[in-house]
C-alpha cells in the first residue's frame, strides 16, 4: 500500500501531479470510499477503519481505494488517517483540497480521483461519524453495484430534533420541488456510481455555496435532475458531532437555503412540471432503535427571532406577502413561550416568498436575503420544539411528514408567484399568466 499526500503548491489545478501520477499507477478502482475531513482527530480514525474494512469485507475481488480529503485541520486530522492500519489491499490516498473552504471543495478532490480511478462504486461518509459500521459500505455501495442505481441517500433514525435543516428546509422542498420522497437529503453519507462522480467533477460550482454545506442537497438534487436511479439504505440510528440548532448553524442554514433557491432557478423546468410525490425505495430493512437524547433551547431560538424582527424587517416586508407578514409579525410579539406558535402553512409559503426573491429580486443581495431567513427559520424551529416536547421522536416524525406535505400542498402557491415575477422581471403582461389556486 502506498500512500500520496498531495501539496497545494505544486499544481494549478483541483489536483496534484503526484497524486495524478499515482492514480495513473493504480490504474483503476472498483470501488472508492472517500471521507472529507477538518479537525476530526477524535472520530476519524474510527471512520477509517471502519470504512477499509467494509470494502474488504463486503465487496472481495474488487479493488478499493480509500480517499481523505482535508481542509488544513491544524489538529492530528491528517497524521491519524496516516498512521491509521487498514488491509494491505486497500490503497490510501490523503490530500489537502483546493478552493473555498468547504465539504464541497472536499468532495470536489474526491469526484476528480474517482474520475482519474474511473471507479464503478462511490460512497462517501462524514468524518465525525460515531455509528458507522463496516455495513454502512455494503449498504451504500451495493445498490451501485448489484441493483443498478445511480444514487443512494441514507435513510436514518435520528433525534426529533437532530437534522433541524433537513426537517424544514432540505427535506420538504425536494419533495414538494421534484416529487421524491428522500427523508435525508443531505445526510452526508451518500453511495453514487462513477458516472455521476463525472458529472458532479464537470460542473463548474466550486466558487458558490456548493463548495461548503450546499454539497449534499446539490449531489442529491443533480441525481433526481439527471435522471438516475434513486434509492435510500437503512443505516440504523445515526451518531455524530450533533450542534444545537440554535446556537451555530446559520452559516449551515444560509449555504444550504442559498444552494436550494440556486437549483430552483437552474432547473425551473423540471420542478414546475412534478405534481405531487413518490416514494423512494428503501435498501434493507428499518429497525426502530431509540436514539440518544439531545437537548434544544427553545429560549435562544426565540430570541433569535425576535432580535430578527427588528435586525430585517425592512427585507421582510419588501419579501413577504402582506398576510404572511402580519402572521410573522404577530409571533414576533408573543411574550411568553407557551403562547408562542409558527405554523407549518405559514413556514411553507414565507420560504416560498424567500426563493422566488432570490431568483427575481435584483434589489437586495442574495446572501442578504438568506441570512434575513434565519431568524425565521428558529421561529419554525422553536415552535416544533415547543409543540414535540413531550412526544416520542416517532410521534415528532409525523409532524415533519405532514410539514412536507404542506409544502407540496402550497406549490401551487409558489408557481404563481414565480410565474408572476419571471413575467415582471422580463415585461411580460401578468394578466396572461394561469392563475393557480
Amino acid at each position: 500500500m502506498m500512500v500520496v499526500i498531495m501539496r497545494h503548491d505544486e499544481a494549478h489545478g483541483v489536483l496534484d501531479p503526484p497524486v495524478i501520477q499515482r492514480c495513473r499507477e493504480i490504474g483503476h478502482a472498483d470501488i472508492l470510499v472517500g471521507i472529507p475531513s477538518f479537525r476530526n482527530a477524535d472520530t476519524i480514525a474510527h471512520v477509517v477503519r471502519t470504512a477499509a474494512e467494509g470494502m474488504v469485507r463486503y465487496f472481495p475481488g474488487l479493488k478499493p481505494v480509500l480517499v481523505n480529503s482535508d481542509g488544513g485541520s491544524t489538529d492530528d486530522t491528517v497524521q491519524v488517517v496516516l498512521q491509521t492500519p487498514v488491509p494491505p489491499q486497500v490503497e490510501k490516498i490523503v490530500t489537502p483540497y483546493k478552493g473555498l473552504p468547504g465539504k464541497g471543495s472536499a468532495f470536489h478532490a474526491i469526484f476528480e480521483i474517482a474520475v482519474l480511478l474511473r471507479a464503478r462504486i462511490c460512497v462517501v461518509v462524514d468524518s465525525d461519524l460515531r455509528s458507522i459500521t463496516p455495513e454502512w459500505i455494503r449498504l451504500l455501495g451495493e445498490p451501485v453495484w448489484k441493483s443498478s442505481y445511480g444514487f443512494v441517500a441514507p435513510y436514518y433514525i435520528r433525534h426529533k430534533y437532530d437534522g433541524t435543516i433537513t426537517n424544514n428546509l432540505a427535506y420538504p422542498l425536494t419533495q414538494a420541488l421534484y416529487g421524491r420522497r428522500i427523508r435525508q437529503p443531505i445526510g452526508g453519507d451518500f453511495g453514487f456510481t462513477g458516472s455521476l462522480a463525472l458529472i458532479y467533477s464537470h460542473m463548474d460550482v466550486w466558487k458558490s455555496d456548493i463548495a461548503k454545506f450546499g454539497i449534499d442537497i446539490w449531489m442529491t438534487t443533480t441525481a433526481i435532475t439527471e435522471g438516475f436511479r434513486i434509492c435510500q439504505s437503512a443505516m440504523g440510528v445515526k451518531i455524530h458531532n450533533v450542534k444545537d440548532p440554535g446556537s451555530d448553524l446559520g452559516s449551515m442554514f444560509t449555504q444550504v437555503a442559498s444552494t436550494i433557491f440556486y437549483l430552483m432557478g437552474e432547473h425551473e423546468v423540471k420542478w414546475m412540471r412534478v405534481r405531487g410525490s413518490t416514494a423512494t425505495r428503501i435498501f434493507g430493512d428499518v429497525h426502530y432503535q431509540e436514539p440518544a437524547s439531545m437537548d434544544i433551547n427553545v429560549e435562544n431560538l426565540i430570541d433569535h427571532f425576535q432580535i430578527g424582527y427588528r435586525e430585517y424587517l425592512e427585507i421582510w416586508e419588501r419579501v413577504l406577502e402582506p398576510a404572511n407578514l402580519m402572521e410573522v409579525s404577530f409571533a414576533a410579539r408573543s411574550k411568553e413561550e407557551e403562547d408562542f406558535s409558527f405554523p407549518e402553512s405559514l413556514w411553507a409559503k414565507v420560504v416560498y416568498d424567500f426563493a422566488v426573491a432570490y431568483n427575481f429580486d435584483c434589489e437586495i443581495s442574495r446572501r442578504e436575503l438568506v441570512e434575513a431567513l434565519v431568524p425565521i427559520y428558529c421561529a419554525r424551529t422553536a415552535d416544533f420544539a415547543l409543540r414535540t416536547r413531550n412526544m416520542s421522536n416517532l410521534e415528532a416524525e409525523y409532524l415533519v411528514q405532514r410539514q412536507a406535505e404542506e409544502f407540496e400542498w402550497l406549490k401551487p402557491y409558489l408557481v404563481e408567484k414565480w410565474l408572476k415575477a419571471k413575467a415582471s422581471a422580463s415585461g411580460e403582461p401578468q394578466d396572461l399568466l394561469p392563475v393557480n389556486g
